[in-house]
């Protein structure tokens, strides 16, 4: 028999998850949270980016579940919601692993295409510099991806069923197999670097904090384009703003930053080769929609009593 949870949604999710949650549990919603006086009786979390720790878990003495809403979890102290026997489940997949891939091609394209640059010739009535104008092509590019999971196979077959690109991957959690079963060519981190379009699609580790810095960027060639749409850290930003200021890459289309939001002076503001969002490659509504009613049917799974099949921390069960 289910339960009735007292949900804290800690960051906005789509009305049709809220409504879903509501309609079978109390909530407290986003729009001054911390300051509820229901928080103590808290018994799940609903998060997006928001980062969160055992100074909050602290505050809910009946914590029993973490629901993210999203696939990456780096904002959330796992270790911490273990030792309180607080299980932690997130909603990878469906409509937002699309949303986000087409995010990363968007950037793919507005760089190779030089929207900004395009745009600014025709505000700023230099029209005819148009003739000394050569665009980039996603058609027949070499792509290499960085990291294969959910989001990267979607990108993998968006450039290469959609525009006919050359598609490789690294990652050094897949066997070659199973790269390959997918129609794409496995190659390690070297030479994916030296390919037209690098796309990055790995979670935030240890293992993958500043992956791309000053030497790995040495290696891309002079015309290629790279693409962040995973999470910030993973590229070092210091490192990137030299080699766009340098030129020695084509330009970069960042979608998540190593803080967020990034500083008023952040210096990727100032340069013309780079194309920056707020991270929302994956908000679109068919996502939104998918995620927030894909988080309402975990609490479901937790309120019955049951195991999430997104478990992430089967130990904390113990």
């Amino acid at each position: 028999m289910a339960t009735r949870e007292r949900v804290c949604i800690i960051d906005p999710i789509h009305p049709v998850g809220v409504e879903r949650i509501a309609a079978a549990h109390d909530v407290i919603g986003a729009e001054g949270w911390r300051d509820d006086p229901r928080l103590a009786d808290t018994s799940v979390i609903v998060i997006r980016t928001s980062d969160i720790g055992d100074d909050l878990f602290a505050r809910m003495p009946g914590l029993k579940a973490i629901v993210k809403h999203g696939a990456g979890v780096d904002n959330i102290d796992i270790p911490a919601a273990t030792r309180r026997g607080v299980i932690v489940a997130n909603t990878p997949g469906g409509n937002n692993s699309t949303a986000v891939a087409e995010g990363a091609v968007a950037l793919m394209l507005a760089l190779l295409r030089q929207v900004r640059e395009m745009d600014a010739l025709v505000r700023e009535d230099r029209w005819n510099e148009r003739w000394g104008i050569r665009l980039g092509d996603l058609t027949g590019a070499k792509v290499g991806l960085i990291g294969f999971g959910r989001i990267a196979r979607c990108v993998a077959t968006i450039c290469g069923a959609g525009f006919g690109a050359e598609v490789a991957a690294y990652d050094p959690m897949l066997a070659d197999a199973d790269i390959r079963a997918a129609g794409v060519e496995p190659m390690a981190l070297a030479d994916i670097l030296k390919r037209d379009v690098i796309s990055i699609h790995t979670p935030l580790t240890e293992g993958t904090r500043n992956l791309i810095g000053a030497a790995e960027l040495a290696q891309m060639h002079a015309k290629a384009i790279l693409v962040n749409c995973s999470r910030g850290g993973i590229v070092n930003e210091a490192a990137l703003v030299e080699a766009l200021k340098a030129r020695s890459i084509g330009g970069a289309g960042i979608d998540v930053f190593e803080s967020e939001p990034p500083p008023a002076d952040h210096p990727l503001f100032a340069l013309p080769n780079a194309i920056l969002s707020p991270h929302v490659a994956g908000v679109t509504e068919a996502g939104m929609k998918h995620m927030a009613l894909h988080v309402a049917q975990v609490i479901e799974t937790v309120s019955r009593g049951e195991t999430p099949a997104t478990l992430l921390n089967p130990e904390a069960l113990a």
